[in-house]
């Protein structure tokens, strides 16, 4: 926001965006004069999702199930009022802000003689803003601004600005302040997420975002994503199915595809005990013990010429160190009997 003036009851907030000025109105309106935005992309999945008729009542009635709008419910009341403005069309309806607008009607009918409820602030968009100038709005509210939508939410907004609206990765990086890698990430999850949602008909399906959002982190399962079309099918009904109740469970699975008796138990449902083998195998994946073993291993095995000349040399500090080493070694071996 570049600028603020006042004009009676109406303050008029210019905003650059999209290497463009534009007007928003701030004024107070009746929240019951708001509408919810049911044409919402984000918003309107949900309501079909959860086989709502997609009216302004079933909007609202999901939106209030959650327990997120609870807690903003009881952060307004206890504030006596909104912090941030919804952003409105010129009809009222609410194009940011949807949540905030269910929690302040709910305090407006539980406190109908407060006035603190009755009316609120709201930005009004110009009549002829685009969706392109309402898309980076958004963006810049919700993506790269304090306001965060969910991981789902702010994947589908960076695939939209860039397969429809044409939006660069050199741009979209700069608008949102994230890195090439991310954004490249962020929208094969979400391509991968809606190929599940309608392939699998999951009415849950948004909320397993973040277990394609984890598996275009791993490199290993990016190529076989690349390389095996069978692979993410695959993949697909290992969610569908629950054999990955938790995002968190894809790290593990490069891992486990590489072992057979992992792959075995993990097929059958059991994936503690897939974890199990690859444990047995590889103590280092649970114990910062033999972590450290590891990463000591390599570092002797890869040592410097120059530290090879300095241990010639009689480097006191450092002989000491290898001497430390080899007494805790050796201390291993008298406790317990283990040849090395």
């Amino acid at each position: 926001m570049v600028e603020q003036t006042t004009d009676g009851n109406v303050t008029t907030v210019s905003i650059r965006l999209g290497n463009k000025d534009f007007a928003l109105e701030r004024k107070r309106v009746p929240v019951k004069s708001l509408k919810l935005d049911i044409h919402n992309p984000r918003l309107s999945y949900k309501l079909k999702a959860h086989g709502s008729a997609g009216t302004d009542q079933e909007l609202h009635k999901m939106l209030w199930k959650q327990d997120a709008v609870k807690d903003l419910y009881e952060s307004i009341r206890n504030n006596g009022g909104l912090i941030e403005d919804p952003v409105v069309r010129r009809d009222g309806v609410v194009v940011e802000g949807n949540c905030r607008t269910v929690a302040l009607r709910e305090l407006h009918k539980k406190y109908p003689a407060d006035n603190r409820f009755e009316e609120v602030f709201v930005k009004m968009l110009p009549d002829d803003v685009t969706e392109e100038e309402l898309m980076t709005l958004l963006g810049e509210l919700h993506v790269a601004g304090k306001i965060r939508w969910g991981a789902y939410e702010e994947a589908e907004y960076v695939w939209k600005m860039q397969n429809v609206y044409n939006k660069t990765y050199d741009y979209l990086a700069s608008h949102l302040r994230w890195t090439r890698s991310k954004i490249a990430q962020k929208i094969a999850a979400f391509e991968e997420t809606r190929r599940y949602i309608e392939e699998t008909g999951d009415k849950e399906g948004v909320n397993r975002f973040s277990h394609f959002e984890e598996l275009m982190r791993k490199k290993e399962l990016r190529d076989r994503r690349d390389k095996d079309p069978a692979f993410m099918k695959q993949f697909r009904i290992w969610v569908l199915e629950g054999k990955l109740r938790d995002s968190k469970d894809v790290r593990d699975l490069p891992e486990i595809l590489s072992d057979d008796r992992a792959l075995a138990k993990f097929v059958a449902g059991d994936i503690a005990g897939a974890r199990q083998v690859l444990y047995d195998v590889n103590p280092s994946m649970v114990s910062s013990l033999y972590a450290v073993v590891d990463q000591a291993t390599h570092e002797l095995r890869t040592i410097p010429l120059t530290e090879l000349e300095d241990l010639r040399n009689g480097a006191t500090a450092k002989v000491q160190k290898l001497r430390d080493l080899k007494v805790a070694l050796d201390n291993v071996v008298k406790h317990t009997g283990v040849k090395l």
